[in-house]
């Protein structure tokens, strides 16, 4: 079936029989490995109703206008405190604030230090000739990095690790068929007060002494007479936890499978390292780890054509929009010297584009160079496991080998 043009209103009402094959391609048990076969089919049917009530768009026009929209849409609510959820002008104040910490001076004055991550971790397994690079290296780094941000013991991360998964029973799963269960909201809930109350106990510490960590940031970042209360902070923290870990390392890992599964691509980057950049952006887009975004329509309005209601809860599907051949020709090409593979949405869009989207970038890129230079013919050597989740795309396994000196 063709693409309809995103310029072009689309009918409210979608093809029934349409609408019954994206439903059997998502409920099938194999959606979360593969799910870009459904996405194409989304294309097809613009703001189309799932069974569990919400509207999914999906073209990369109506992803865009919609999270361009923050008056028109705003986020949907979660059952613990989060200030990605916000809107404004709550949002707005406490982005102005915690923006303060992600600064791109901030992010290049931890550049050496990523350096010197990546390469200690080459260093443990260098003379092994393999390892599992999810669990040796991809969730590793990230794991210091964040350890090394908030300047705590890095044996606290696989502590971390569990309060993650447990969030993802209920935010990692997309609500195309159910809403999420019960147990996943109360698992989701209980991991994230859990994860408050280590943050508390740790913004105690910092208030009587100051580093130069990111709680210390928080603590000092003012607006004149203006500053986040303890609870802030605490959230802020929860949601910089989840940023800092799981989305950048599955998307180390996700890049590391395209070029893998792209021979030509990857041995385009180990000849020219400077088409690093361009094959980290081509990685976001391509296979993104974060595949979805909610909101709440909260005027009745229109999406190009498609009527939403005030009150619709509505999915915007990311890894679709980023495959819309519309705004990337051959989307299923994967190609490091994409021309605009920077305008993928995998990091979102306006005031709730995601803060430590610099500083993942900084570390996808020190990696990718590092270990194509530092563990010659790098290679998958096996089978690769998918995790779980749909919305926070990922792998949990990726055996590889390279050539010993």
């Amino acid at each position: 079936m063709a693409v309809q043009s995103s310029e072009e209103p689309a009918a409210s009402g979608s093809n029934a029989a349409t609408i019954a094959r994206i439903v059997a391609l998502v409920g099938d048990p194999g959606f979360h490995i593969d799910p870009y076969p459904a996405y194409r089919a989304f294309l097809d049917a613009p703001g189309w109703e799932t069974p569990s009530g919400y509207r999914v768009f999906s073209r990369y026009k109506d992803v865009q206008d919609i999270m361009r929209d923050f008056d028109g849409f705003g986020q949907e609510g979660i059952p613990y405190p989060n200030f990605h959820v916000l809107n404004p002008p709550e949002h707005t104040r406490l982005r102005k604030l915690v923006a303060k910490a992600f600064t791109q001076r901030a992010v290049n004055e931890r550049y050496d230090q990523i350096v010197a991550f990546v390469n200690e971790l080459v260093d443990d397994v260098i003379a092994d000739g393999k390892m599992d690079f999810m669990q040796r290296f991809a969730l590793e780094l990230p794991g210091r990095v964040g350890a090394s941000l908030l300047d705590v013991p890095y044996e606290d991360i696989p502590q971390w690790n569990q309060w993650l998964w447990a969030i993802g029973q209920f935010r990692g799963k997309t609500n195309y068929l159910t809403e999420g269960t019960e147990a996943g909201k109360k698992a989701a809930t209980q991991a994230a007060a859990a994860a408050a109350d280590y943050f508390r106990h740790l913004i105690a510490e910092r208030q009587s002494v100051r580093g130069i960590d990111m709680v210390s940031a928080l603590l000092g970042a003012r607006e004149g007479e203006d500053k986040l209360s303890e609870e802030e902070i605490l959230y802020s923290l929860v949601l910089i936890l989840g940023g800092s870990l799981h989305t950048t390392a599955s998307q180390l890992g996700n890049t590391f499978r395209a070029l893998f599964e792209n021979p030509d691509q990857l041995a385009a980057l180990e000849a020219d390292p400077s088409l690093v950049n361009g094959a980290v952006e081509e990685g976001l887009r391509y296979d993104g780890s974060l595949q979805a975004e909610y909101r709440v329509c909260r005027v009745d309005t229109e999406v190009n054509g498609v009527p939403v209601k005030q009150g619709q809860h509505v999915i915007l599907a990311v890894g679709a929009a980023n495959h819309d051949p519309l705004q990337f020709p051959e989307p299923e090409k994967f190609d490091i010297r994409r021309a605009n593979a920077a305008q993928h949405l995998t990091f979102g869009m306006g005031i709730h584009r995601c803060l430590g989207a610099q500083l993942a970038q900084s570390e996808m890129r020190i990696a990718v160079e590092t270990l194509l230079r530092r563990l010659p013919k790098l290679r998958q050597a096996g089978g690769m496991v998918q995790h779980e989740y749909d919305r926070w795309r990922g792998l949990s396994s990726m055996p590889v080998v390279w050539e010993v000196a």
